[in-house]
């Protein structure tokens, strides 16, 4: 069975109840991947927790993309009982675990996170976290229509690598992929970006900086 190169990593999202975006992605690489189990899947309570988690994920080549799902604001990550992880904080900790350049992409599921300040920030070629890719939310959005939209990127991404491992010639690098699931969103949800504030930032081959919406 694939293994889609895939790593979750979620924080508890309220006091109460047990909601997770696990059984998500469970649906999502059953159905494209005929492997429920083909991705990582780890949670995290604040900085120390979320840095371990994330140096153990670059370390393995096996993981290209991180899907971060945690409440979150204009200049952080939000841990068990609202702890601030700070984009500095969690840009060092990762510019750190990364720099094999292993990840290529962030995802945060997350609201006010994926900003364009905080994607140059991450993006940076110099100081950044050593990706390529970024997408996520710059609003306040609903917890149920933001995983609907992360089920539908994530699954037009796997299958895509699905069928990129099955080209003999043109075979896409990691970046082209993610703008290839992130184009097919954008063609399903045209008004994602306005009313959600969804957008995917990168880098292009020569180093420009762009935004798919």
């Amino acid at each position: 069975m694939a293994h889609t190169g895939l790593s979750v990593v979620e924080a508890r999202w309220w006091d109460e109840g047990n909601h997770s975006v696990r059984g998500l992605f469970e649906t999502v690489t059953a159905i494209v991947c005929e492997n429920p189990y083909g991705f990582r899947y780890d949670m995290f309570s604040n900085r120390s927790a979320l840095e371990c988690v994330l140096s153990d994920i670059a370390q393995d080549e096996k993981y290209h993309s991180i899907y971060i799902a945690s409440h979150g604001s204009e200049g952080a990550l939000h841990g068990l009982g609202n702890e601030e992880i700070t984009r500095a904080a969690f840009r060092n900790s990762f510019r750190n675990a990364n720099g094999n350049f292993t990840v290529t992409g962030l995802y945060f599921g997350s609201c006010y996170v994926c900003n364009r300040v905080n994607a140059e920030f991450f993006l940076d070629a110099a100081t950044g976290c050593n990706i390529n890719w970024m997408a996520g939310y710059s609003k306040s959005v609903d917890w149920v229509d933001s995983s609907s939209i992360d089920m539908i990127f994530w699954s037009k991404l796997l299958t895509e690598r699905q069928v990129n491992s099955r080209r003999r010639r043109g075979k896409k690098n990691d970046l082209e992929i993610a703008l290839h699931a992130a184009g097919e969103v954008r063609s399903l949800m045209p008004t994602i970006f306005d009313q959600l504030g969804f957008n995917m930032y990168y880098r292009d081959g020569g180093g420009v900086f762009r935004q798919v919406w």
